[in-house]
C-alpha cells in the first residue's frame, strides 16, 4: 500500500491556547489516496476542530501532522464564507490564483467547474446572497475542487438539508471529488449516508479516534461504545437486521456491485 496523502499522530489541539483544555488528544489518523472517509462522533466530539487542524486553521500543541501543500476545503456554513462584495466566479476563482495560476487561468477553471456543479453563467456573475442555499452549496463544492487540491475537508456538507437534498449534494460532491481523482474527508451525523458513500468510517470521542473500519464491519462488529451508541441512534436493529438494511455504493462507486438484502416475507408473498 502506498504512503497515506495525509497522517496525523498523536495530536493535541487547544484551540483556546495552551493554556486551555485540549479538544482533541493523541488523536491519529490516516486517509490514501481516492478515498472517501467519513468523520462521525456525537456533538462536542471534536469534528469540527479536527477539520480545522487537518486544515492548518488550528496549531497542534504536541503530535505531528504530514498533509499536502494544497486542501480543499468546505465549511458548514458556506455562505458566512463568501466574500459578499466579490462576485461568485471570482470567490470560486481564488483558491486557483493563490495556487499560483494567471488570473484568465483561474476564471476559467472556475467557469468549469461551476458548469460541471450544474451552475449557470448568469448564477456564478452575481454575489453570493443571490443564490439559494443548494446553489451556494455547490458553488462552495466548486470553490474547494478549483486548484485540484489532493484532499477535500467538508465540515458537515449536507447539515440542515432535507435527507433527499442532502444525498443528492453528497452525491455530486463525492462524485466530482473522485473525478479529480482526490481523497475525501467529510464530517457527517448521517450514519446512513456515511455508509452509501465512504469506503471506511472513522468513529471520534472526546477528541480521539477510537474506531476505523468500513460501514458493514462496524455494523458487524462495532469495537466502541460510541460506535455502539451511534449504531443504535440510527439502526435500533439487531446486527442481522441491520446488515440487511445497509446497501453499498452504486450509482457513485461503479466499481462495486450493488449489494441488496435478501427478501423479506413479505416480500415473497407477492
Amino acid at each position: 500500500m502506498s504512503a497515506p496523502i495525509l497522517q496525523m499522530s498523536g495530536a493535541t489541539v487547544k484551540p483556546g491556547g495552551p493554556e486551555g483544555p485540549a479538544v482533541l488528544e493523541a488523536c491519529s489518523l490516516s486517509i490514501q489516496k481516492g478515498e472517501s472517509v467519513a468523520l462521525v462522533g456525537e456533538s462536542g466530539a471534536g469534528k469540527t476542530t479536527l477539520l480545522r487542524t487537518l486544515a492548518g486553521l488550528l496549531p497542534l500543541e504536541a503530535g505531528r501532522l504530514r498533509s499536502p501543500d494544497r486542501i480543499g476545503w468546505l465549511p458548514q456554513h458556506p455562505l458566512a464564507s463568501f466574500d459578499p462584495r466579490w462576485t461568485v466566479l471570482r470567490s470560486v476563482a481564488e483558491p486557483a490564483r493563490l495556487a499560483g495560476r494567471s488570473k484568465e487561468d483561474a476564471l476559467e477553471g472556475a467557469r468549469k467547474v461551476l458548469q460541471s456543479l450544474k451552475l449557470s453563467a448568469t448564477q456564478w456573475n452575481i454575489r453570493p446572497h443571490g443564490l439559494s442555499g443548494g446553489q451556494i452549496r455547490r458553488a462552495a463544492i466548486g470553490r474547494a475542487l478549483v486548484a485540484d487540491p489532493p484532499l477535500v475537508l467538508a465540515d458537515e456538507p449536507t447539515a440542515g438539508l432535507d435527507p433527499v437534498a442532502g444525498l443528492s449534494l453528497a452525491e455530486l460532491l463525492l462524485e466530482r471529488v473522485r473525478a479529480r481523482g482526490s481523497s475525501l474527508l467529510w464530517a457527517t451525523h448521517d450514519m446512513g449516508m456515511a455508509g452509501i458513500l465512504s469506503d471506511r468510517v472513522l468513529v471520534l470521542d472526546r477528541g480521539r479516534i477510537v474506531e476505523a473500519a468500513p460501514m458493514r464491519a462496524l455494523v458487524e462488529r462495532p469495537r466502541s461504545a460510541t460506535a455502539r451508541r451511534l449504531l443504535g441512534a440510527w439502526l435500533p436493529l439487531d446486527p442481522r437486521e441491520a446488515r440487511r438494511q445497509l446497501k453499498e455504493p452504486g450509482s457513485v462507486r461503479p466499481d462495486v456491485e450493488m449489494w441488496e438484502p435478501p427478501p423479506s416475507e413479505e416480500d415473497e408473498e407477492f
